[in-house]
C-alpha cells in the first residue's frame, strides 16, 4: 500500500470524477508527481500518457523501427502516442486527422507524415509511404470503417489496437484478413485497467513522468475553460474540432 503525506503532490483518477473542488481517490490510482511537473500538465497527463504507453509498450510490444499509424493524431492521445512512439524507438510514425485544419498540429507533435482521411484513402497511402509492407502498429479510436480500412494497410504480423469508438460505428473484420497473416486486433480500455488491473498502472506512472522530467514528453494543452464554462468544452469536444487536451481549471 502506498503511502501519501498531506500536501504532496499528486495525480489521481477520481472515484466519482473531478468537477469538483474536492474529490476522493483510491490509494492506488493515486500517483506522485516530480515536484518539477506544473500542476495544469499534471492535471492534463495522467489519461493520455498512461493510455499512450499501455497502448504500444505494453499491448503492441513496439519494437525499435517499426512503423505506427496513429488515427485521430492531433487529438490529446493522438499528439501523446506521437510522441511516445518516438521515444520507445518507433522508425516511421504515420497520423490521421479528419481536416486539413489539424495536419499541422499533428506535424508539430512528430509525426513523419500526416494524412487527411476525408480527403484521401489513408491506407493506399500508407501503404505508399511503406512500399507496400504496411504499418506494424495501428492505434484506432475511430472504429467503424476506419478500422475496417485499417486492415488494408497492417503490416504482416501487424497489430491493430482498438482502444475507442468515436464514430460511433461498428467495423466488422474477417477472420481470414488475420490468421494467415499473422496480424492481431487488440482491444484495451484504461477504465476496465483501472478497475481490474490498478497495479499495472504503478510501472506506467514511473515510466511517464521519467519522461516528462527529463523533457522528452511534452502533454499537448490544446484549450483551457474555466469550470464554469464546461458547458463549452464539452461542445468543442463533441464538434470534434479541438486539438491537444482540453483542460478545466477551477480557479479561473
Amino acid at each position: 500500500m502506498q503511502q501519501f503525506q498531506v500536501g504532496q503532490r499528486v495525480v489521481a483518477f477520481p472515484v466519482g470524477g473531478s468537477y469538483a473542488e474536492y474529490v476522493v481517490a483510491n490509494d492506488n490510482l493515486t500517483f506522485q508527481i516530480p515536484d518539477s511537473l506544473a500542476f495544469d500538465v499534471a492535471a492534463a497527463c495522467p489519461t493520455v500518457s498512461f493510455l499512450s504507453y499501455k497502448l504500444l509498450a505494453d499491448l503492441a510490444r513496439i519494437e525499435k523501427g517499426e512503423t505506427v499509424l496513429i488515427h485521430s493524431a492531433a487529438g490529446g492521445v493522438g499528439t501523446t502516442a506521437i510522441q511516445m512512439a518516438k521515444i520507445l524507438g518507433a522508425g516511421k510514425i504515420i497520423g490521421t486527422v479528419g481536416s486539413e485544419q489539424k495536419v499541422a498540429y499533428a506535424v508539430n507533435a512528430g509525426a513523419d507524415h500526416v494524412i487527411c482521411y476525408e480527403k484521401e484513402n489513408f491506407s493506399e497511402k500508407v501503404n505508399e509511404l511503406t512500399d507496400g509492407i504496411g504499418a506494424n502498429i495501428i492505434l484506432d479510436s475511430v472504429a467503424g470503417r476506419i478500422s475496417e480500412q485499417s486492415i488494408n494497410c497492417l503490416a504482416k504480423y501487424g497489430r491493430l489496437v482498438h482502444f475507442g469508438n468515436s464514430s460511433g460505428e461498428v467495423g466488422h473484420f474477417k477472420t481470414s484478413e488475420l490468421h494467415s497473416s499473422c496480424r492481431s486486433v487488440l482491444g484495451f480500455s484504461l477504465g476496465t485497467t483501472r478497475k481490474e488491473r490498478p497495479e499495472s498502472l504503478k510501472e506506467t506512472a514511473k515510466q511517464v513522468f521519467r519522461y516528462i522530467n527529463e523533457g522528452l514528453l511534452n502533454i499537448k494543452i490544446g484549450h483551457y475553460f474555466s469550470i464554469e464554462e464546461v458547458v463549452c468544452a464539452h461542445r468543442l469536444i463533441e464538434s470534434r474540432q479541438s486539438t491537444g487536451k482540453i483542460l478545466l481549471n477551477i480557479n479561473n
